[in-house]
């Protein structure tokens, strides 16, 4: 087979939640370029039509939003079903969606309980339940790869000059559920592959570091660059390629892995 086509998605069907925005939209973006059928999980449909229509008439490919909301289980079996009903069939999982855990009950080292055990019921329990429902759709195919977000600060502790001279970031910086949750994905993307694999079926996750948006603090964005073999935050690009080659073909032999995509911040 031609190289390239190794990377190809025409065909294939793939879900990906969190699509919408930030690293997530970067990795629907890929899987249209691949040429995939894209079913976009959403908790507003009116919100992510817009995003449809743009890659239904800038990529030409099948997109269609689904309801979807990560909190609740049956809104979580009802996605999983629903493109199974539809498409027959998920060849690609992509899990980028993460909520953050409302309330007052502290920021940093100091968090409420009732805060914590939201943050580890939707964002690390729901996750594994959704992955493990998509999960057997794949062992019923025999195939499928399943693509996870972690974080490079799953991969290592705090480096806290990151927020020199930015106290309001600062305050959140040791917070517990983030570093749980994102540690667990690379842990249990080991854990996950060694059962999978029997049925031709792959997880992989990648683990992002900062990305430069309107939303990032310029005095964050300074002091994280000097962390960086690169010397710089990610661009919107910078995913497109690691989550080709993972939802494809072309990463048909990797499985159980935890990929940084940091510009080099964790081999420092």
């Amino acid at each position: 087979m031609n190289t390239f086509d190794l990377f190809s998605l025409k065909g294939k069907t793939a879900l990906i939640t969190g699509g919408r925005a930030m690293y997530g939209k970067g990795a629907t973006l890929a899987l249209a370029d691949a040429g995939a059928d894209i079913y976009l999980a959403s908790h507003s449909i009116e919100s992510a039509q817009e995003f449809v229509e743009e890659l239904k008439r800038e990529k030409g490919v099948k997109v269609e939003a689904i309801p979807f909301e990560q909190g609740d289980i049956d809104s979580i079996r009802n996605l999983v079903d629903t493109v199974i009903q539809k498409a027959g069939r998920i060849d690609v999982f992509i899990n980028c969606s993460r909520i953050l855990p409302q309330g007052d009950g502290g920021v940093g080292w100091f968090q409420d309980e009732k805060q914590m055990d939201e943050g580890v019921r939707v964002n690390t329990a729901a996750s594994l339940y959704m992955t493990t429902l998509v999960g057997d759709q794949m062992i019923r195919q025999h195939s499928g790869s399943i693509v996870t977000f972690g974080s490079m600060m799953g991969l290592i502790g705090v480096e806290e000059h990151n927020y020199d001279g930015n106290p309001g970031m600062a305050a959140g910086t040791f917070g517990h559920i983030y570093a749980v949750d994102k540690s667990g994905v690379s842990a249990w993307v080991r854990h996950a592959a060694s059962y999978y694999g029997q049925y031709g079926v792959r997880i992989n996750a990648v683990c992002p570091g900062g990305l430069q948006s309107d939303r990032t603090n310029p005095v964050f964005a300074k002091e994280y660059s000097k962390h960086t073999q690169l010397g710089r935050l990610a661009n919107g690009d910078d995913i497109k390629g690691p989550i080709a080659f993972l939802a494809s073909d072309a990463s048909a032999y990797l499985t159980g892995l935890s990929i940084p995509v940091d510009g080099g911040y964790t081999c420092i």
